[in-house]
């Protein structure tokens, strides 16, 4: 790990150089021990046979140039930069892809090179090491997403006026359908399926995409659906409720009158006492 001042140096170094049409020998050494630097740590890598073991050791030694990085971009002179490149691969590598696109958009920008071992441009190196892993994580899980859309996004926008193959670009908006296609919102939806008919019009034997685009094309169908059956309940819904409240309001029933109850002002008759019976006695003869 190096040290607060050393990675002071080495920014200020890299700022420096490329600004003067000739640089002093000590900026030319700063850079010279970079390469050294990195001529090592090629050297460690090719002793590691495991594609995730070498992608945990670049990230571990990837902060060793962040100081030169960060004075690089600051400077933006545009100087072949043999470092710059290779953590430029190495941040995608490893799975920084934010870092891969801050420096991928300097050397597209530029239109640096690359080290001579890569025959491929610097944006056809920068798709493909970005976009073959997150299309075999979702070969593994359709519902992994290995990078975020908005990276993607950023990838697509700073590769799109660059010369590559067209099935390299393929992969790229293979890519992007397939994420966007996880979001199941129906604009997404809609920006998926444009992605993967342009994936299959940019590689059309093996982009592998026909299935996937017929199967989204269902589901935009059914949600499509869904949200006219909605919105024509809502419509009839509302539409009954206009008409009650144009219907005339019922009159108020009209209270009843009270009965009240009629006295009778009749005299009660009085009963008369029965006759007594008076039995008489038989006259003696």
């Amino acid at each position: 790990m190096l040290t607060p001042a050393r990675m002071h140096f080495e920014k200020v170094m890299a700022e420096r150089r490329g600004h003067n049409s000739e640089s002093n020998l000590q900026e030319r050494t700063a850079y010279e021990q970079m390469l050294y630097r990195l001529r090592l740590d090629k050297s460690s890598l090719k002793n590691v046979q495991s594609d995730s073991a070498k992608a945990e050791l670049k990230r571990k030694l990837l902060p060793n140039y962040q100081a030169w990085i960060d004075g690089v971009l600051a400077s933006d002179t545009g100087q072949s930069d043999e470092v710059l490149t290779t953590v430029m691969i190495w941040s995608a590598d490893c799975g920084n892809i934010a870092d891969a696109l801050r420096v991928g958009e300097y050397v597209l920008r530029h239109k640096l090179p690359m080290p001579d071992q890569y025959r491929r441009t610097a944006a056809t190196v920068l798709v493909e090491e970005i976009c073959n892993p997150v299309l075999a994580a979702f070969k593994a899980n359709p519902a992994n997403a290995l990078v975020s859309i908005d990276l993607l996004t950023g990838l697509q926008g700073i590769t799109a006026n660059e010369d590559m193959p067209d099935q390299v670009r393929a992969k790229l908006f293979k890519a992007l359908g397939f994420t966007l296609r996880l979001e199941q919102e129906p604009e997404s939806l809609e920006r998926a399926l444009s992605c993967l008919r342009e994936a299959m019009l940019l590689d059309p034997k093996k982009a592998g995409v026909t299935r996937d685009i017929e199967n989204l094309g269902r589901d935009i169908k059914k949600i499509n659906q869904t949200g006219t059956d909605s919105t024509d309940d809502v419509s009839a819904q509302e539409s009954s409720t206009i008409v009650d409240d144009k219907a005339p309001p019922a009159e108020p029933a009209k209270p009843k009158k009270a009965t009240s109850a009629k006295v009778s002002t009749k005299k009660p008759q009085a009963t008369k006492p029965a006759a007594k019976k008076v039995i008489g006695r038989k006259a003696q003869s």
